[in-house]
């Protein structure tokens, strides 16, 4: 009998410590949404930020993020968005080219808090993250049908796919128990040179070794809000 009791004594005990702990465990689930412009980087602008806020253009997009504990967590996140550019805008005017791409991006990524931040650390109503990502993206140029492009410009005006990556930084802030601000800047890297719908021919390019078709990106800003699910 003696055996019996000490037997469920200590079951109770190690059920309430597993309770306890169930119950303290920083882990937890966020669902967000967002706001977000996005600028081209690439041939047509040569890489510059000097006409961003002319060529800036708005998209949205949601994320799924589990946080591990304060500091690290990983999630899914899929925008939708588009870039611009235009020579009138780069000293280019006759040449008339132009970057309008429709953007369909989908990534998986981890985000490291610099500051303990989350489910019990509410003392601490902000901090500074970063930000690496990769993924898949779906591009759909349209292309200037008024410029002249010369012969050793092939164009692509069809649905493209390829890889990309993100790394960036940003900013948590604590809105109330389970809601947060997020804000961020980050760089997106594209695995294609021809987002713009064209490219330099191989033949071109073998007979000018100067040249070459480097690979897009673009800089993207992101403002949205995101709940926790959790029960405190």
């Amino acid at each position: 009998m003696k055996k019996i009791k000490y037997s469920a004594l200590v079951a109770a005990m190690v059920g309430m410590t597993f309770s306890v702990q169930a119950q303290r465990t920083t882990a937890f689930l966020e669902l967000g949404g967002y706001a977000l412009t996005q600028n081209y980087l690439g041939d047509v602008n040569g890489g510059s930020l000097g006409a961003l806020t002319q060529e800036a253009r708005f998209g949205l997009g949601t994320q799924l993020k589990y946080n591990f504990n304060s500091l690290l967590s990983v999630g899914a996140d899929v925008n939708y968005g588009s870039i611009y550019s235009h020579d009138n805008l780069h000293g280019n005017a006759t040449r008339d080219y132009q970057v309008d791409t429709d953007l369909l991006n989908v990534n998986v990524f981890t985000n490291v808090h610099f500051i303990p931040f989350g489910k019990y650390n509410q003392r601490n109503h902000h901090t500074p993250f970063i930000h690496v990502g990769v993924g898949a993206l779906t591009y759909q140029p349209h292309l200037n049908t008024n410029a002249q492009y010369p012969e050793e410009i092939a164009l692509y005006p069809g649905t493209g796919h390829t890889y990309t990556y993100a790394v960036g930084f940003g900013w948590r802030i604590r809105r109330s128990l389970k809601s947060f601000y997020n804000l961020g800047i980050y760089y997106n890297g594209f695995g294609v040179s021809n987002v713009e719908g064209f490219n330099y021919t191989q033949e071109y390019l073998d007979a000018n070794p100067a040249e070459r078709n480097a690979l897009d990106g673009s800089i993207t800003f992101k403002f949205g809000m995101s709940l926790g699910f959790f029960e405190q």
